[in-house]
């Protein structure tokens, strides 16, 4: 009588999470990225389209959001289209329907495992429904679920609100989701770009990341997240720390806070020379006095 239905079985659930970036970007599951302008989610994006690409993953880029000529300034033609076998790139400029008729195309298409080792990466979600409207939102991630059920890895990119410190939009979108980063750009410079993705929401068992991309390519990876975390006033203080140390090894912390232009009942430098112990410097105790020197 029920043919039609394909019940679960024990063996449905014999899975464990995959990643397709190590702690970070989950398989099979949705994960949205949201920032404030101008924090380069764009960038972000590309870089992780790349490199996904590389894995041998079929990577599908909806871009609604980005115009040609922004892309070609970006590069995208030569950096990412020319050079990723697996990807397709489709933008607003060449795109023969709307935004949310796509995704429900590939929803139609959403059978069991026919979009395994797929991404679908959509930049931006207000481009695909109306992020304030609780019903609207709530139809798009529900397509979006289905497409995920069908084996895809979906990326979102989406924007802060005005305040910057949570997403635009509607309620029904952090409850869709699996997992959420907040984007946070760190340093741009010629040639580079550095973001620290702090988890929001993890419905798997992902990790605040630090990530580096170079423009000239594309190429991300990733790096230190407590060096990527420092403020200029840590930079100046690591600085000023080992080159003392270069100087006068094993000074003890009166020494070295003063020689380094602290007083020693600094709380904020004393709390710096603790923090950093054991990854820039080996603080060492003996008979109460605390000595320094260089890892």
């Amino acid at each position: 009588m029920f043919d039609f239905l394909n019940p679960l079985t024990e063996a449905d659930f014999n899975q464990e999470t995959e990643f397709l970036m190590d702690g970070f970007v989950a398989k099979n599951l949705i994960t949205l990225f949201y920032a404030d302008g101008g924090e380069g989610k764009t960038f972000l994006a590309l870089g992780i389209a790349k490199y996904l690409d590389k894995q041998g993953l079929s990577v599908v880029y909806i871009d609604y959001d980005n115009g040609l000529k922004s892309l070609k300034d970006r590069g995208v033609d030569k950096k990412l289209i020319k050079t990723c076998q697996h990807l397709k790139y489709i933008g607003r400029s060449n795109a023969k329907i709307h935004a949310h008729e796509i995704l429900l195309k590939i929803e139609s298409m959403a059978v069991s495992g026919v979009f395994n080792n797929t991404v679908f990466i959509l930049d931006s979600l207000r481009n695909f429904c109306d992020v304030n409207n609780d019903s609207a939102t709530m139809k798009t991630m529900e397509t979006l679920k289905n497409i995920r059920e069908a084996g895809a890895t979906v990326l979102i990119l989406h924007h802060s609100n005005k305040d910057g410190r949570n997403y635009q939009g509607s309620n029904n979108i952090r409850n869709s989701l699996d997992n959420m980063y907040h984007v946070k750009k760190i340093l741009a410079q010629k040639g580079q770009i550095r973001w620290v993705l702090t988890v929001k929401k993890e419905r798997v068992a992902i990790e605040d990341t630090a990530l580096s991309l170079k423009i000239n390519d594309f190429d991300i990876h990733p790096i230190n997240l407590a060096e990527a975390r420092l403020t200029e006033e840590d930079r100046a203080f690591i600085q000023a720390v080992k080159a003392s140390l270069v100087q006068t090894p094993n000074q003890n912390k009166t020494q070295l806070l003063k020689n380094c232009g602290y007083e020693k009942t600094d709380k904020t430098a004393r709390d710096r020379l603790k923090q950093f112990s054991g990854v820039f410097w080996q603080e060492v105790q003996h008979r109460g006095i605390f000595s320094y020197r260089l890892k």
